[in-house]
């Protein structure tokens, strides 16, 4: 069992591991993608105030003006001091532009085709840019590598009774590099898996609902209308209509209907946690919402592969997420070299068998034989 989980662990690393190497950086990245940002490009948050005090329909009508032939589909709330209004419009194709806007003037501060190097970020580490090539499902793949990998290369680490201690640091009489292989698989080992598992659920939403919703009713991702004509109502008004009943919530955004039988999709915030309203266009009438109260357990361990994976649920903690990412470049990096070295060491073993054998069939070859085991 051992030679077949090294075989198996090896393997894994030597080919997904590379893909994995990459889905491990971008993910690294985007745990700060917002203060990397902010650095990067400051007139994006050359904001006036943090208050953003005009209507909805206001960004939305601005975000437009900024881009030629776009539609809003969503606008982002500031989260924090210093946060602009995030507007994402959606042009020609697939493309996604976002608007940054001042928050008390809506005056637009930067548009940015297809979302920048964050937005380019963010489709790397979901799909490797490759949303139409089965992407997201190749990155959910490598992150069931990921996860049998950290798993397996846990049980291969586990020492012999009574080594555990030594086991913990250096060990003496083996390469730097099996070393770092060993305690940073070790020590990073859970992090990893987390990733890797949590990754799995967001790569694979529809299957992961499946399953959960036979354990645990899972609320729909998404609600349509029965009711299409007429003049549809503002967004404001949609925004209205969702926080009557949640009036100390903080609106964080709004997602603008979607083709005929779309909807307007408000998220609110509490002290409870996250809340989401469904308002049908045609008629103003709350359709649905999800919040604490309703919330099923099923609904909640979804909503936490999320949360864990971001590290919006770690706090100042994320930062672990941050050096997680760069693990597989650490093991696949240190792993190839212990593989490396092996082959070596089997191919100069192989040969002095051989020769020793030519040796003993060949009294002349002795000579050469001696030379080898020199």
């Amino acid at each position: 069992m051992r030679r077949l989980w090294v075989n198996i662990h090896l393997w894994l690393g030597l080919s997904l591991g590379a893909v994995g190497v990459l889905v491990g950086l971008s993910g690294s990245f985007l745990v700060y993608d917002h203060e990397i940002d902010a650095g990067l490009n400051p007139q994006r948050y050359a904001v006036t105030g943090s208050r953003a005090s005009l209507t909805y329909a206001h960004y939305a009508a601005s975000a437009r003006a900024a881009l030629a032939s776009a539609r809003v589909v969503n606008i982002r709330m500031p989260e924090q001091e210093g946060d602009p209004v995030v507007a994402t419009a959606r042009g020609q194709g697939a493309m996604f532009h976002r608007v940054y806007l001042d928050p008390p003037t809506g005056k637009v501060l930067e548009a940015v085709p297809d979302g920048g190097l964050i937005g380019w970020m963010h489709r790397f580490h979901e799909n490797l840019t490759l949303r139409e090539y089965w992407g997201r499902e190749i990155v959910g793949a490598v992150g069931i590598a990921m996860l049998i990998s950290s798993l397996s290369g846990l049980y291969l680490w586990w020492p012999s009774r009574g080594r555990f201690k030594e086991a913990l640091g250096a060990r003496r009489g083996i390469t730097v590099s099996r070393n770092v292989h060993y305690l940073v698989g070790f020590y990073g080992c859970i992090v990893l898996a987390l990733l890797s598992f949590t990754g799995i659920w967001l790569a694979y939403v529809d299957a992961g609902r499946a399953v959960v919703s036979a354990f645990s009713p899972v609320s729909p991702r998404t609600v349509e209308t029965g009711a299409t004509g007429g003049k549809p109502i503002g967004p404001d008004a949609a925004v209205g209509t969702a926080r009557r009943p949640y009036p100390t919530a903080r609106v964080t955004g709004l997602a603008f209907p979607n083709g005929e039988r779309g909807v307007y999709r408000v998220t609110l915030r509490d002290e409870l946690g996250a809340i989401v309203v469904f308002i049908e266009p045609a008629t103003g009438a709350l359709l649905r919402s999800v919040d604490s109260a309703n919330r099923s357990s099923g609904d909640r361990f979804l909503a936490a592969q999320r949360g864990l994976h971001t590290g919006e649920l770690l706090g100042p903690a994320r930062a672990l997420l941050f050096l997680g990412g760069l693990l597989p470049a650490v093991l696949v990096v240190t792993g190839t070299m212990m593989w490396l070295r092996q082959r070596r060491r089997s191919n100069v073993m192989t040969s002095t068998s051989d020769v020793a054998a030519a040796a003993a069939k060949n009294p002349e070859n002795a000579t050469a034989a001696s030379a080898m085991r020199r």
